[in-house]
């Protein structure tokens, strides 16, 4: 269930209704052009990954039958929001910056969220260590702006917006 996959990840709730809501409307079903699959369009080749390893210790491409599932959906969605906050973003010092860049990230990946921190600098495009010293240098409200502005796919700004915009009609 939403509510157990959130509290074994710590995670919102809200959060993950959102993000259900903005990627498949509830159905369990949808399938995208990458494709990704289910309530929380799992990619079998890159969240699938990165979260079957976290839960089980070993990667796997998950089949689109299993993702098709809402449990196992929302287990992996809810397992790989994790990794973004608590480990690939974890060097975001504040909590509302952090969960911004999480959200761009879940649609776009950690590497182009910290592309659009790392363009105009000296440091590895695609790493999320060497954005950090700048978004650490803004204000939440700063970070979300500049997202919503340097996201390299129109996508992935609009994307933002849509989950972090729905997240209080889920609040209790």
């Amino acid at each position: 269930s939403v509510q157990g996959y959130a509290k074994q990840f710590q995670l919102d709730p809200a959060l993950v209704m959102s993000v259900i809501y903005t990627e498949s409307r509830f159905n369990p079903m949808a399938k995208s052009y990458v494709p990704a699959y289910g309530l929380m369009q799992i990619v079998p080749q890159s969240a699938g990954m990165d979260a079957t390893k976290f839960i089980e210790g070993t990667e796997r491409v998950l089949a689109p039958s299993y993702l098709y599932n809402p449990d196992n959906n929302v287990k992996i969605g809810a397992a790989y929001f994790y990794l973004l906050y608590y480990k690939y973003f974890k060097g975001v010092t504040n909590d509302q910056s952090r969960l911004y860049c999480s959200i761009a990230a879940y649609n776009t990946g950690a590497g182009n969220v910290a592309y659009a921190f790392n363009k105009n600098s000296g440091g590895s495009k695609y790493s999320v260590n060497d954005a950090l010293g700048t978004i650490n240098s803004m204000s939440p409200d700063e970070v979300y702006n500049y997202l919503r502005v340097n996201l390299r796919y129109e996508e992935a700004r609009n994307y933002l917006v849509r989950v972090y915009g729905k997240i209080g009609d889920y609040r209790e």
